[in-house]
């Protein structure tokens, strides 16, 4: 005996396993179309005869949903970054101080040691052995590539 599902179950189950989806896709969108499906479903409970209807409910709550909500929807759940686009540092932690073993010089490339292993470095300042440097970035070419800054003692 074969199972005979009524239109609004299969909107439903079909507007549930969208949504789902949306767990799986970045870009917070597909979620608006679970919308749609739920809307259909609606439709289909009070007209389950009335497919085109039900289709032009999908629509219409798709993209009013997706139109209206999602720019609300992307404040509250995925938030805003602090840190610029264009200021990306990846694990580095700005604004740590290291101490320096050898010499800097304006420019030049050396090797310094930050969380247990040894990076390379370049400063706009001289800052001598034995000083303390402030980590300012990372350089957008080499990002394995310290950006630093003396420390002035007081």
């Amino acid at each position: 005996m074969p199972i005979d599902f009524s239109p609004w179950l299969i909107w439903f189950l079909t507007g549930i396993a969208v949504m789902l989806a949306e767990l799986a896709v970045p870009g917070f969108v597909i979620i608006f179309f679970g919308l749609g499906c739920l809307g259909a479903a609606a439709v289909a409970a009070i007209a389950p005869e009335a497919y085109s209807n039900q289709l032009i409910a999908f629509l219409v709550v798709s993209l009013t949903s997706l139109a209206t909500l999602r720019k609300m929807a992307m404040r509250t759940f995925v938030g805003r970054s602090e840190v610029s686009e264009n200021d990306d540092t990846g694990n580095v932690s700005v604004g740590t101080r290291i101490k320096i073993e050898q010499d800097i010089e304006p420019g030049n490339a050396t090797r310094v040691r930050y969380r247990g292993t040894m990076w390379t470095a370049v400063s706009e300042d001289r800052i001598p052995a034995g000083s303390e440097a402030e980590i300012v970035g990372v350089d957008k070419v080499n990002r394995s590539c310290l950006k630093l800054k003396a420390v002035k003692r007081p």
